[in-house]
């Protein structure tokens, strides 16, 4: 086990740059809350609550390759778990402000519709859809992103920060 990690962590670049339970990818370091839980989850607010209070905030996806990083760990992590939105991770994209206009939590407006399910987002329910959640799908794993009730949704989460 040891010997694995030590070669990971020189091999990625990753020693020391991310908190013990963070994944190294590029130039970030990301949470998968799963990890230190598989049966707590948190609505949309308490979960970037939960990333500011680790130093950092709900990810932002602004690439395909971190889409495809993000959605092939996202899978490994799940552990055989069903591919459904309730086995999903908050990122920090919302349409809060105003409705449609997604926008991510650095104020970057998301003009990207191939990442959404078929049918998503669908502002489901009288009181609508306003937060975004990503969740591997075999089917199509670049069609990850739903969106689901931001408070009344208890979920994982995922966290970033950029490595300096």
């Amino acid at each position: 086990y040891y010997p694995i990690m030590l070669y990971s962590c020189f091999f990625t670049g990753s020693c020391g740059k991310c908190p013990a339970d963070w994944f190294f990818h590029n130039s970030s370091c990301y949470f998968f809350s799963i990890v230190k839980s598989a049966s707590f989850q948190k609505n949309w607010h308490d979960s970037r609550a939960d990333c500011i209070s680790r130093g950092s905030d709900l990810t932002v996806i602004d690439s395909p390759e971190e889409q495809k990083y993000l959605s092939a760990k996202g899978k490994s992590l799940l552990n055989g778990r069903p591919s459904t939105w309730e086995n999903g991770f908050w990122v920090g994209l919302t349409d809060l402000e105003k409705e449609k206009k997604w926008v991510w939590i650095n104020n970057v407006t998301e003009v990207e519709s191939r990442y959404w399910s078929p049918g998503e987002p669908n502002n489901h329910g009288p009181d609508g859809e306003d937060c975004a959640v990503i969740v591997y799908k075999s089917t199509s794993p670049w069609k990850t992103r739903y969106d689901a009730k931001c408070q009344d949704h208890k979920l994982y989460w995922l966290c970033e920060t950029h490595v300096q």
